[in-house]
């Protein structure tokens, strides 16, 4: 026979003792009058998500960040992601996680290697990230070449920081970008979230065709935002790029900042 715990969630799980009542009834005045001083539990996500992005260019993995702020990694994908709301508790705790790079530990090698090849698509050889990032060829080329799945965290610093460097200016070798392209390999442009595994790369950028409007309803685009729909979800519907509905959503932004 299970405990009382004398809590709401008890009160949630079928507990009808008093003491559970009593915390259930609290939460909801509690709740109310939050409401209404204008105080919400839920608040948009967009401050926390770019605090998650920043972390991750320092070199944090999504599991470290969940294992930081004791938050599910399943809840820091989602914020992350397309999340528009999330809780005061779950954006201070990701809030409250240093900006600096992980200490130690292997993260995730996705990023990596998708700097890697990104900077071979533009040119640039291995000799070359090899110098700006003090990371031995051989090693960035094993990366490159998708065999390992982790890499320890001061390396992915150290590509990351040639990554930064290098990603605007186009390399010298027609050798290598010709091998980059042969490969199917994608350059910085094609990566909405460069470090997350479940992210596709971006790769038409061809002015738009047969079936795919060059110019969508900006309106429409707003109505399926409203309705909750991410860009990627609302690029299917219109039958567009997912870049063709963000410029739409920077123009009606920047008409109402006009207006």
């Amino acid at each position: 026979m299970s405990t009382c715990r004398r809590s709401r969630a008890c009160y949630l799980a079928g507990c009808r003792n008093e003491p559970c009542k009593a915390a259930a009834y609290q939460y909801s005045a509690r709740l109310q009058l939050d409401h209404i001083r204008g105080q919400y539990r839920l608040i948009d996500a967009t401050q926390t998500r770019v605090w998650i992005h920043r972390l991750i260019a320092h070199g944090w993995s999504r599991a470290q960040i969940a294992s930081a702020s004791g938050i599910p990694v399943s809840t820091v994908s989602g914020i992350a992601g397309s999340l528009q709301k999330t809780s005061r508790r779950n954006a201070a705790a990701i809030q409250s996680i240093r900006l600096a790079p992980p200490r130690t530990g292997m993260i995730d090698a996705t990023g990596t290697r998708r700097r890697i090849r990104a900077l071979m698509v533009l040119g640039h050889r291995l000799v070359d990230i090899e110098d700006a990032s003090g990371v031995d060829r051989r090693t960035a080329q094993t990366h490159a070449a998708g065999r390992h799945t982790t890499i320890h965290a001061d390396l992915a610093r150290q590509i990351a920081g040639a990554y930064r460097n290098l990603m605007l200016t186009p390399g010298a070798s027609d050798r290598t970008r010709g091998l980059a392209a042969a490969r199917g390999w994608h350059g910085p442009l094609a990566w909405g979230d460069i470090d997350d595994p479940a992210c596709e790369p971006e790769i038409d950028e061809r002015p738009a065709g047969p079936g795919r409007p060059e110019q969508i309803d900006d309106e429409r685009v707003q109505h399926l935002v409203r309705d909750g729909h991410s860009n990627t979800q609302i690029a299917v519907r219109l039958g567009c790029s997912k870049r063709a509905v963000e410029r739409s959503r920077r123009r009606t932004k920047q008409k109402e900042t006009a207006a």
